[in-house]
């Protein structure tokens, strides 16, 4: 993985996803010190299930799929793909445990890199920010709760 990136297309990039809709480019650049660009290669694995990190990401460019294991079953199941702007990982903001999926590359992508618990003590320290992204990712968060509920029923049916 390859880091670097120019400041203010990492802004423009962020400024398009649901995490951090409803900030400015002006509170998006004060993030420059925890942020990075990571270029991923084709099939390269981003994020292991069963892994720990520190990290979320959000989707930059490029193709990104999400793959959970079935048990008893040797290959992972497709659950999603991601476009430009979803996140990945975040669940590191709000809990210290293992990853729940794996997430490839399937072509040439990048993603912006986030540094979970320095991203905290700067939500920590800018209260009017904290709430607008933790009021963002309680939204996304529902929507894929929500997703996986009707994917239950789905499979339920059958």
């Amino acid at each position: 993985m390859d880091q670097s990136g120019d400041v203010s297309q990492l802004v423009k990039s962020l400024m398009v996803s649901d995490i951090f809709k409803g900030l400015s480019a002006e509170l998006i650049e004060e993030f420059n010190d925890i942020i990075c660009r990571v270029h991923l290669s084709k099939d390269e694995i981003l994020i292991e299930e069963g892994t720990e990190s520190f990290s979320f990401y959000v989707v930059e460019s490029g193709d990104i799929e999400v793959y959970f294991s079935v048990p008893g079953q040797s290959q992972f199941l497709e659950a999603c793909r991601l476009k430009v702007g979803s996140v990945v990982g975040e669940m590191a903001l709000l809990e210290n445990d293992v990853h729940s999926a794996r997430v490839v590359a399937k072509t040439e992508a990048s993603v912006i890199k986030i540094d979970s618990k320095a991203f905290l003590l700067y939500l920590e320290s800018n209260p009017n920010v904290g709430f607008i992204v933790m009021r963002n990712l309680a939204k996304l968060i529902s929507n894929r709760l929500r997703y996986t509920d009707q994917f239950v029923r789905h499979v339920a049916a059958y």
